[in-house]
């Protein structure tokens, strides 16, 4: 019936979106300036190009096609992009953009019988599909590999060291005098009182701009709510905190950041931030070819639980760092809930897949997540634009290689924890379908399937018996966790990334322009733990650096440094350097405690100001750098989805466990951050609204406004489900008149009331769609009530999916 209703009313859906709520656009909230953008674009080509395809060019191409080798067959050279864009005799091997079109496409494809490369062996299709993404992506690559022209530095590691001695980034992390504010007129008055505001005050006066007023109670209160818990507050919530405002002006706000940084749903919104830097998901990025399921991680949501508990308890961020590169080397025991930290890398994108890429993902997430330098970039060759030689990767490599992988399905060697604890119901039910599973195993030993002569068994417990452990919230926890090898393997140099050249032996060490000393790490051991501690310093200068900068991202709209991920040489400036040396030196003086560094932000003018636009300031600064007003922000899908169910009474509030579907017919009422995340097919709901791909550490989420987004919100059940919960609800139904109603509506789905003018115009839409169910109208004969068209209008509304 549902679906019939919506059909019917598409075309009023999109008109009364536009006339309920009017159209909130966003305009220019944490952008980057488009010069930015085009550098930190390359920037990301270049590193993908560095990571994914360079190594697939040493080892199967540049025997033959590049300079160093000697050899260019063909007259083509796959060193450097001038080679591959000019191509050979032939023609041009690559046409940026168009894989279909391209030579090297077509020969790595075997689609032509005269044109086949490498002539021994066709690539796996993996790699032919990095190739194609690769040119789809524009081809990207060193200008010039060999170093001429303007090139010339690339790769030279006495220059960009000396370039590094003065780099902002890698200074040390010491106390910033505050400047004075200076005199203040009596609009911001406050904005002497906190650290943050006199660094973006002192900005703002250089740049002949002033702050804007505060926001008002009611845009505050939503603001504080969404940026803190991930959820809007509701209607009475709001009323309170403008009572509360009129009666404790200056105490009523701190009050309120206190209760919601202390309630459970802070380490549940703000655990998302840290899930995509860390490429979390609950599947290998990988599937199996036989059956076409996924490679399960089943326990990977002890990580995810690990996260968020530790952002609720406020576990110091050098300690959270520590457990999640070593906590079985820190003295826990066996059992500790700590030992879920392995996560990190035991639910990594390549458990079940290569170990070269496996340990250049740990690196990469290790290095570019957690301090902002990109490392893995040096895995060929010296890093062309970073002080990072390849000697600094490949002792790196030596710590994770000394690391065993444990198998995701191997439930002896992934501890029991107690920190999720199903119902007995629940245990119960697991136990009788994972004894018909197992019967299932056992009935099919010995026997292997005739396709591709796999066991059986080995089929029925990778698919039916992984799924169970996944999903079933009867099924234990365990941790994901990593092992010491007993004897770490000595580490070598592999010339231009290839295994079977092997060079120098390296010990494990950490980097080189973090520690110049390089002292080697334990010959018995991995090395992890000192690892840990040379990151968790608080005499590195980038961990700080890097952690309070995304949390400044989350909360404010935009980065200091308009690069997260990259705080290198080929990073952005940051905006406001002193402003950024200050927080990271509060934040370590704080004993490293996140909701101090998120309750000294969300207190500032600088975040509580309004988020309206001023015309003269919009021309000095129309990007918003120095903080004149206000980001308004888009909200993310998980929070446009629990919003949703929020409002519509149906959300459920239980914390951790098992992970559940978030679309489909048996979608969850969970929190989004415990839905199903498959990394190797992500949902394409999630796509359309920018959540990342967590193949690889994210450095933030992009922002984009396409038809899908639209379409989601017309069309999908989940809406629709909660627009119909919302208009049947007792509360709406037992009122009397319209302009009641829509005045209910207003407040349940926006928490506030209606202007008079926006009560007219849904007042006409209700009356517009009463007389179109008119009698001698049978294809309206499903459409009961117009209420839930107004409430999905609502929902909809920009008003709806974006935070002032």
């Amino acid at each position: 019936m549902q679906a019939c209703f919506h059909r019917h009313a598409l075309l009023r859906l999109t008109v009364l979106a536009g006339l309920v709520a009017g159209a909130l656009m966003p305009c220019g909230t944490g952008s980057l300036r488009a010069e930015e953008r085009r550098t930190n674009d390359s920037a990301d080509e270049l590193r993908f190009f560095e990571q994914k395809i360079r190594p697939l060019l040493v080892e199967h191409c540049y025997e033959c096609h590049s300079e160093e080798a000697g050899e260019q067959q063909g007259g083509l050279l796959l060193d450097r992009r001038s080679g591959w864009i000019e191509g050979g005799d032939t023609s041009k091997a690559v046409v940026p953009g168009e894989p279909d079109t391209s030579l090297l496409i077509t020969a790595i494809r075997y689609d032509n019988d005269d044109l086949q490369m490498p002539p021994e062996q066709r690539l796996d299709d993996e790699a032919i599909a990095l190739f194609e993404q690769w040119v789809r992506r524009g081809a990207h690559g060193p200008a010039d590999d060999m170093g001429e022209t303007e090139f010339s530095r690339l790769g030279d590691q006495d220059y960009l060291f000396d370039q590094a001695e003065n780099h902002w980034a890698f200074q040390p992390v010491r106390p910033v005098e505050i400047p004075s504010p200076g005199a203040i007129d009596t609009e911001h008055e406050r904005w002497g009182e906190n650290a943050i505001d006199c660094f973006v005050l002192d900005a703002l006066s250089s740049a002949q701009l002033t702050p804007s007023p505060p926001a008002d109670a009611t845009t505050l209160t939503r603001r504080l709510y969404c940026d803190l818990t991930g959820l809007p507050p509701t209607f009475e919530q709001v009323t309170a905190f403008q009572e509360a405002t009129e009666v404790d002006p200056d105490g009523a706000t701190p009050r309120l950041i206190d209760q919601l940084i202390e309630s459970p749903e802070f380490g549940q919104h703000l655990g998302r931030l840290w899930l995509d830097v860390v490429r979390y998901a609950d599947t290998d990025n990988n599937y199996r070819p036989d059956t076409r399921t996924p490679h399960y991680h089943p326990f990977a949501f002890s990580y995810r639980d690990y996260v968020v508990r530790s952002l609720n308890n406020d576990k110091p961020y050098d300690q959270f760092l520590k457990e999640q590169i070593a906590a079985d080397l820190m003295g826990f025991a066996g059992d500790a809930p700590e030992m879920a930290a392995l996560g990190f890398y035991a639910s990594g994108p390549y458990s079940s897949r290569a170990q070269n890429e496996a340990l250049d993902d740990w690196i990469d997430v290790t290095t570019r997540g957690l301090m902002g330098i990109t490392v893995a970039c040096a895995r060929c060759h010296d890093h062309k634009f970073e002080p990072v030689p390849t000697a600094d990767y490949y002792s790196l490599r030596g710590v994770f290689a000394a690391v065993a992988r444990v198998n995701p399905l191997d439930e002896t060697k992934q501890p029991v924890l107690t920190s999720y604890q199903p119902t007995p119901s629940q245990s119960a039910d697991f136990a009788k379908k994972r004894s018909a599973i197992e019967a299932k195993i056992n009935g099919a030993a010995g026997k292997k399937a005739k396709n591709n002569n796999r066991p059986i068994a080995q089929k029925i417990r990778e698919t039916e018996l992984a799924e169970l452990l996944t999903f079933h919230p009867g099924a234990p926890e365990r941790a994901m966790v990593v092992a010491e090898r007993k004897q770490p393997p000595e580490s070598f140099v592999f010339v231009r990334g290839d295994a079977a050249a092997r060079g120098e032996a390296v010990p494990r060490r950490f980097l080189k322009i973090l520690d110049p000393q390089q002292h080697a790490f334990p010959e018995t051991n991995s090395g992890r733990l000192q690892l840990a501690d040379k990151i968790a310093s608080p005499d590195n200068p980038l961990t700080a650096r890097v952690f309070v900068n995304r949390v400044w991202g989350y909360l404010i709209g935009s980065h200091l440094v308009d690069t997260p991920s990259d705080f290198g040489l080929q990073g952005a400036p940051p905006t406001h350097p002193r402003l950024l040396d200050w927080l990271a030196d509060d934040f370590i003086r704080h004993d490293w405690s996140v909701k101090h560094l998120v309750r000294r932000i969300v207190m500032s003018q600088t975040y509580q100001q309004s988020s309206r636009t001023r015309e003269t300031a919009a021309v000095v600064d129309p990007e918003n750098r120095w903080l004149w007003r206000a980001n308004r922000k888009h909200l993310t899908i998980e929070v446009i989805r629990d919003s949703m169910l929020l409002v519509a009474g149906r959300l459920d509030r239980r914390i951790g466990g098992h992970p559940e579907r978030l679309w489909g017919d048996d979608y969850t009422r969970r929190r989004a951050i415990y839905g199903f995340i498959n990394r190797f097919n992500l949902d394409p709901t999630l796509r359309a609204f920018d959540f990342p791909a967590p193949v690889q550490t994210q450095p933030a989420r992009g922002e984009s406004i396409v038809a899908q987004q639209a379409l989601f919100l017309m069309n999908s059940p989940l809406v629709i489900d909660q627009a119909a919960a919302i208009a049947s609800a007792d509360a709406l139904t037992r009122i009397e008149g319209d302009e009641a109603k829509v005045e209910f509506l207003f407040r349940t789905i926006l928490g506030r009331e209606p202007v008079a003018a926006e009560v007219s115009r849904t007042l006409k839409l209700v009356e517009f769609q009463q007389r179109f169910q008119k009698p001698d109208r049978p294809q309206t004969r499903f459409i009961v009530s117009p209420w839930p068209l107004v409430a999905q209008a609502l929902l909809m509304s920009n008003e709806f999916q974006y935070v002032d």
